[in-house]
């Protein structure tokens, strides 16, 4: 079980879409809470504080969905990597074998 798909591709390309995430919405967050203050303390009226309010969600949510897209690719990236690297592993080893057999089957068969 030391080779199995989830334990070679699947897991490092969660692990790498989550650390991307979390980076990114951290990011967010603290832009978003430093903007916050800012804005409070810039302004003292109800109505423009609320039309603030409701652009600065619709940013946000454009944000994480672009956080989500691009932690996606990045855990796609590395998991087609990991089955490029795995892939060319094999060929060389089958090549390998592919020479060294007819070699060993040489010497092996020659009189000392």
């Amino acid at each position: 079980m030391n080779q199995s798909p989830i334990r070679t591709i699947l897991l490092p390309a969660m692990l790498t879409a989550g650390t991307v995430f979390s980076i990114l919405t951290s990011l967010i967050v603290t832009d978003q809470v430093r903007t916050n203050t800012e804005s409070l303390t810039a302004s003292i009226d109800a109505a423009p504080q609320y039309a603030l309010r409701e652009q600065q969600r619709s940013l946000a949510i454009r944000n994480v969905g672009l956080c989500i897209l691009v932690s996606a690719t990045s855990g796609l990236a590395v998991a087609g990597g990991i089955r490029k690297l795995q892939s060319t592993r094999h060929q060389t080893h089958l090549k390998h074998q592919s020479v060294s057999g007819p070699i060993t089957e040489f010497l092996s068969s020659r009189p000392e």
